[in-house]
């Protein structure tokens, strides 16, 4: 399973069709106003991320592979945290493995994060980077007062089943007086055994005040992962024979899924995200990925219906290397979209609120090609840009 979660995060990095006009003077004049320049090793001062207002969701979006991702994550999760009121983060990774991360994030126990990034080898998750970012989200957790602390969650299908069987060990209780047919399943999936942890969505349907019994408090919590382990198997089952957006409407139909269980629990937070950036697009568009009919995650977000429908802010991270209109073909690359207002902020790390008042790109101006043709502005897709220059790449663990 490892193996094709690599080739899927692979497949992820967002490609957007370029716009190959002119650069009008009002988009160059409004980023020259914009334009925040970072310091990667020191935290944001207020306001600069510009806009926030009427937002409760915020969504990074990076590519999975550059080092500086990282590091402009810290500054954004400490500016979420410290001047919005962020506690919960929302991570692309599995929902019982938001578990785990979670009670290291909590109790520092570095075994479960060992563990953790042990089963992401193979993965491009699988980075020193990785390792220093929680690292650092533990430190930084410990200088917070209880009621400030902030908490992880998963929102993906479970790619790393022995990491999902481990958070789920952590929701029930050894001790509880269950069946002895519930108790071999509950204990087979503890242990990460995949077959057992597809039963375990049947047996909590079939015996709720078993599971009820087993997991206490944390009984919603379990009946949500045993959905989402659900939509995993058939999300791997479907990548045999289906498309890869059509099955990756699968990955966003769980995350959206997972989201709503979040929000109803937490129904006053705010809430900040990493995502690949595939993800975090908020309107249709054909992609190298995905199809024009892929539902993505931030379009589900954003969507009527949502409990957070109009207050979604996706946030992209964008890959320059020095030199005029050269840029890496990650996420997004120089034929993606139209990086020419951009170009004098090439070889620096600047962040520009796109959704400003009197924002020419939330009034007809396109980075995104297909948003001319649909009508669309460039904040329909995203609505700040981190440019980050020169970045290395990940280094593997190990």
């Amino acid at each position: 399973m490892r193996a094709i979660v690599g080739i899927a995060l692979a497949a992820a990095l967002l490609a957007l069709p370029g716009c190959g006009t002119g650069v009008p003077d009002s988009a160059r004049e409004y980023l020259e106003s914009q334009a925040n320049p970072l310091d990667l090793d020191q935290p944001l001062a207020n306001g600069a991320v510009g806009n926030v207002d009427g937002y409760r969701v915020f969504l990074v979006g990076e590519t999975h592979t550059k080092a500086k991702d990282k590091q402009a994550e810290k500054l954004l999760v400490r500016y979420f945290h410290e001047y919005e009121g962020v506690r919960y983060l929302l991570w692309e990774t599995g929902f019982g493995s938001g578990l785990l991360l979670d009670q290291y994030l909590q109790t520092g126990d570095a075994e479960e994060l060992d563990f953790y990034l042990e089963q992401l080898n193979g993965t491009m998750g699988y980075t020193l980077e990785e390792r220093d970012f929680w690292n650092w989200l533990r430190e930084y957790n410990t200088t917070l007062p209880d009621q400030e602390k902030l908490h992880v969650v998963g929102l993906d299908i479970d790619h790393q089943p022995e990491t999902a069987a481990r958070g789920l060990s952590l929701l029930s209780d050894d001790s509880a007086a269950v069946g002895e047919a519930f108790a071999a399943t509950l204990e087979g999936a503890r242990d990460g055994d995949v077959r057992a942890l597809e039963e375990l969505g049947r047996a909590i349907r079939e015996q709720p005040d078993e599971a009820r019994a087993a997991f206490g408090a944390s009984y919603g919590w379990a009946v949500q992962f045993a959905e989402n382990f659900d939509r995993t198997v058939r999300y791997y089952q479907g990548t045999e024979t289906e498309q890869s957006s059509k099955s990756n409407d699968l990955r966003d139909e769980a995350m959206m899924s997972n989201f709503r269980f979040i929000a109803e629990s937490y129904p006053q937070e705010t809430f900040f995200g990493e995502f690949g950036s595939e993800h975090i697009i908020q309107s249709a568009c054909e992609t190298e990925f995905g199809s024009s009919t892929y539902n993505r995650f931030a379009m589900r977000l954003d969507a009527a219906g949502s409990p957070v429908a109009g207050a979604v802010c996706s946030i992209l991270l964008a890959h320059t290397e020095q030199g005029p209109l050269f840029l890496r073909s990650y996420s997004p690359s120089n034929g993606d979209l139209d990086y020419r207002p951009f170009e004098q902020w090439f070889g620096q790390d600047a962040l520009f609120s796109l959704d400003e008042t009197g924002s020419p790109f939330a009034a007809g101006q396109n980075l995104v090609n297909q948003g001319a043709d649909a009508g669309l502005s460039t904040t329909d897709y995203f609505q700040k840009l981190v440019l980050l220059s020169d970045s290395p790449d990940c280094t593997p663990l190990g």
